[in-house]
């Protein structure tokens, strides 16, 4: 492996060099080899031609070969992009759990030796923490949503895209942000080289989070960097790519599958059933587990679980249909699962014998499943951006306030009101955040875009990022985040 990683191999009477690979790529074990013949024009072009000195390698290879995005191109469309700096704050005095390292001594039984040890423990205090409010996220007007979600192919304007560019990542969100700015006041805005923008002409207003080859194309050129960069970007012909998108409730499922992180993290047991258990006298009453007397939060979590698969056993035709995948929305294609596609055309075909064993076997699994805290909550995966009135008050050089307080989370999907936040995949219970999603005069103005799309605007003023895993505001497997209602857990 070192060898081909080194020198590359031969395949076809062709000689292949390792050439890198994406962050999602490494994920997959997957590195790229392309032909000796091809490798120095591709790698500066996939370098927008900057040659490297001196560079963290993991973090500038990610970054590099951004260009093997998955994605889809927009045709015919590059946006005025304005590349403002990064916001960062600190929230004084927080209680949080940490890690301390310390060194512990102990006595070998053997020699006597006295010997020391280095270990990790947690422990709580008062720390200041450092928070960057709109960190990976940024904004766009009308046009550029209009023009990707036409795309995308969507019957719908998508608010959120994440979207690729060379040395370019991140998730901006529609904010009809011309209309704003003239609301304040605002006719131009300074990006972050130090040149003047006239607002009425800017599509995107991004940031240095996003941009990645920022400290590479400003140590080259200067001041000068963003227009090289665009420079660059036309010799190489290069396509704005969107990697993934907001969806709409319309095209989603309403109630997410937990797992056995989300449950163990709660508070679910029964007292009923503990005070039984502590009980150890011998006339105490008998307690009966399955009486609905009886029953626990967890009890009352996985009814609508339980009772679904009850309903497809007793043979329930709607719910086995549902259960087999047809669903709601209006993109639904059949033709992906011919067992349900068959039953849909004859519904005689239900009682053949190897649909029927089709279904047995999958509701086994999702009952074996539901053991492990597979079972159907109310809530759903959302998108974090950030305050977007706060990051134009930053754009616009004035102190950001945002239009959201403390503990405060607005979406339009799952109801106002207290609710839970949990990040996926969730490594510590420190990690559910209990938020309130409200709504103002401000967000009713500017915000009704929201309405219907799994995109949530996060306050600046907590510690809901750094307590979520360091969330960042962008779509995927790894910082996706699951409103549930609250009352669920009441």
């Amino acid at each position: 492996m070192r060898e081909i990683l080194r020198n590359g191999f031969d395949y076809n009477n062709r000689h292949y060099v390792r050439f890198g690979k994406s962050a999602s790529q490494g994920k997959e074990g997957i590195t790229v080899f392309v032909s000796d013949s091809i490798y120095e024009e591709l790698y500066m072009i996939t370098q927008m031609d900057i040659e490297i000195d001196e560079c963290v390698i993991s973090k500038y290879e990610a970054q590099r070969n951004l260009v093997f995005s998955s994605c889809t191109l927009v045709p015919d469309y590059m946006p005025n992009i304005v590349i403002i700096g990064e916001y960062e704050k600190t929230l004084k005095d927080q209680w949080i759990r940490y890690v301390v390292e310390r060194y512990k001594e102990y006595t070998d039984k053997e020699t006597g030796e006295v010997k020391k040890y280095k270990t990790r423990e947690i422990e709580k205090g008062y720390h200041d923490i450092p928070l960057s409010p709109f960190d990976g996220c940024g904004c766009h007007e009308a046009e550029f949503m209009e023009r990707t979600s036409a795309a995308l192919g969507l019957d719908y304007n998508a608010v959120g895209n994440q979207v690729r560019l060379p040395f370019i990542k991140g998730f901006s969100t529609y904010v009809p942000f011309k209309t704003i700015f003239r609301e304040m006041g605002v006719s131009h805005i300074t990006d972050v080289y130090g040149k003047k923008h006239n607002v009425d002409y800017i599509d995107c207003i991004w940031n240095t989070s996003m941009f990645k080859g920022h400290k590479l194309f400003k140590q080259k050129y200067g001041d000068d960097a963003w227009n090289q960069y665009m420079n660059t970007l036309r010799k190489y012909d290069f396509k704005l790519g969107i990697s993934k998108y907001s969806h709409h409730v319309k095209n989603i499922n309403l109630k997410a599958r937990a797992n056995y992180q989300y449950l163990q993290c709660l508070n679910l047991k029964n007292p009923k059933y503990v005070a039984d258990f502590d009980d150890k006298s011998d006339n105490r009453p008998k307690y009966d587990i399955l009486s609905p007397a009886n029953k626990g939060k967890i009890i009352e979590l996985a009814e609508y679980s339980t009772d679904l698969f009850e309903k497809i056993i007793k043979g329930n035709k709607f719910y086995t249909l549902k259960f087999l995948g047809m669903n709601d929305s209006e993109d639904y294609d059949s033709s992906s699962n011919r067992y349900l596609e068959a039953a849909l055309i004859n519904e005689e075909m239900l009682n053949d014998a190897a649909l029927r064993q089709y279904l047995y076997r999958k509701l086994k699994k999702q009952i074996n499943q539901m053991k492990l805290g597979k079972i159907y909550l109310d809530g759903f995966y959302h998108t974090l951006v950030g305050d977007m009135i706060g990051y134009l008050e930053y754009a616009a050089g004035r102190e950001p306030v945002g239009c959201l307080k403390d503990g405060e989370f607005y979406c339009d999907t799952i109801g106002y009101g207290e609710a839970l936040s949990f990040r996926s995949p969730l490594m510590c219970p420190s990690e559910i955040n209990k938020v309130n999603i409200v709504h103002n005069d401000v967000i009713d103005k500017w915000f009704a875009y929201f309405k219907g799309q799994d995109v949530v605007m996060v306050n600046m003023y907590d510690m809901s990022l750094p307590q979520q895993g360091g969330a960042k505001h962008q779509i995927g497997s790894h910082y996706r985040n699951v409103m549930l209602s609250y009352n669920q857990f009441i």
